[in-house]
C-alpha cells in the first residue's frame, strides 16, 4: 500500500467508513490506498485524556514507521484547492516512500506526534469528527487521483 489512512476508531458497520474505503478503491492503482483502522483507547470518568492521547499517537506512529507521515490537524498547512492538494500529493509520492496520513481520536493528537510528523495537514478551519475526517480525506485522495490522470471526477 503507497498510501495508508491510519485512524483510531474502526466499525466495519460505519457508512462513513465503508464510503471512504469505497473511494479509495475508485483511487485504484494510482495511489494503492488503504483505510488502517486503529483500537481507539479508553476514555472514561477516570480516565486521563493526555495519557490516551500520548498511547494513541505511540500506535499512529509506530505503525507508519518507515512512511511519510502526514498528521492531520485544523492548525496545520490548509490547501488553497484540491489540485494544490494533489500537486502536494504527487510530490510526495515521487520520493518513493509510501504516504501514511494519521488521524488521531476525539480529542485529537498528542503534542509529541506533530513534533514527530513529516508534515502537518489540515482539511479544514473547522475542528472536523475524526470518522468525518476520514471520509473528507478518503473523497480528496480519489479527487487527486482523478486530477492526475486528467479523469472527468473533478471538471
Amino acid at each position: 500500500m503507497r498510501i495508508r489512512v491510519v485512524f483510531l476508531g474502526e466499525d466495519p458497520r460505519d457508512p462513513l467508513q465503508l464510503a471512504a474505503a469505497d473511494y479509495l478503491a475508485r483511487a485504484g492503482r494510482r495511489f494503492d490506498a488503504g483505510l488502517m483502522p486503529l483500537k481507539a483507547g479508553k476514555r472514561g470518568k477516570n480516565a486521563d485524556d493526555d495519557k490516551v492521547r500520548l498511547l494513541e499517537s505511540e500506535a499512529l506512529l509506530a505503525v507508519s514507521e518507515g512512511s511519510t507521515r502526514i498528521a492531520l490537524d485544523a492548525g496545520g498547512t490548509l490547501h488553497a484547492s484540491s489540485v494544490e492538494l494533489a500537486r502536494d500529493l504527487e510530490g510526495l509520492i515521487a520520493r518513493g516512500k509510501p504516504v501514511s496520513f494519521l488521524i488521531g481520536g476525539a480529542t485529537g493528537h498528542h503534542p509529541s506526534l506533530l513534533s514527530s510528523a513529516d508534515k502537518t495537514w489540515s482539511l479544514s478551519r473547522l475542528t472536523l469528527a475524526h470518522r468525518l475526517a476520514v471520509l473528507v480525506l478518503a473523497e480528496q485522495l480519489y479527487r487527486a487521483a482523478e486530477i492526475a490522470r486528467g479523469g472527468p471526477y473533478h471538471k
